[in-house]
């Protein structure tokens, strides 16, 4: 039982790290492309979704976590809440709407991955 659980909490940490490097780097290749650069009228904020990097690396944590622990189905419940949480400045803004779903796609595979293994480790 304590094994499974530092297991959890390894992979955990492991996908919060990891994609903490890999999401931001990810978004900012997604806007290189000819026509992808978001235009400012001058009435948007220059920063888009506030807060995403920490509740990104919450989200990877906990459904790390749940993987690992045999609990895949508190994925929906994570992604969910952070759905909820953002729906106005998602339905406000394509630019939002767009790395909402770009950012969170990238964390759950990330932590997806991180959890399979870690729940292979267990098993």
């Amino acid at each position: 039982m304590w094994f499974d659980v530092l297991i959890a909490v390894i992979a955990a940490i492991v996908s919060a790290a990891g994609g903490y490097l890999l999401v931001p780097l990810f978004l900012r290749m997604t806007h290189d492309g000819p026509g992808s650069k978001p235009r400012r009228t001058g009435s948007e904020d220059i920063e888009v979704l506030r807060g995403g990097m920490w509740i990104g690396i919450v989200e990877r944590a906990l459904i790390a976590g749940a993987i690992v622990l045999g609990r895949p189905e508190l994925m929906a419940v994570v992604v969910a809440v952070k759905g909820l949480g953002r729906f106005a400045e998602i339905k406000s803004s394509a630019a939002a709407g767009e790395r909402f779903i770009i950012g969170t796609f990238l964390s759950i595979a990330i932590a997806s991955l991180v959890g399979v293994i870690g729940w292979a480790v267990i098993s």
